[in-house]
């Protein structure tokens, strides 16, 4: 941990308990078969690393991914799942 106080290492614990249970969720749901065995390093490195551009164009703001992806079909597949996901 970064800190000698309880309190701070006590709310890290819990954002980090947050985010791996939010990980596994969204893995269970979205990630097509051959990525759910995917550990956590290897999916930051193919879905969360990936090189893009912010463009503003008019009042719309636009996320342009780069084009050599090697797993862009997963990612937006993985994006389809995500959004087709209803409450």
């Amino acid at each position: 941990t970064d800190s000698s106080h309880f309190l701070e290492n006590a709310v890290r614990m819990m954002v980090s308990v947050l985010s791996y249970n939010i990980n596994n969720f969204i893995r269970t749901l979205a990630f097509p078969e051959k990525a759910k065995g995917l550990q956590i390093q290897s999916i930051r490195l193919r879905f969360f690393k990936i090189a893009g551009k912010l463009i503003h164009s008019g009042r719309r703001m636009m996320l342009k991914l780069s084009t050599h992806h090697v797993y862009q079909d997963e990612f937006f597949h993985i994006l389809r799942q995500i959004q087709s996901l209803s409450w």
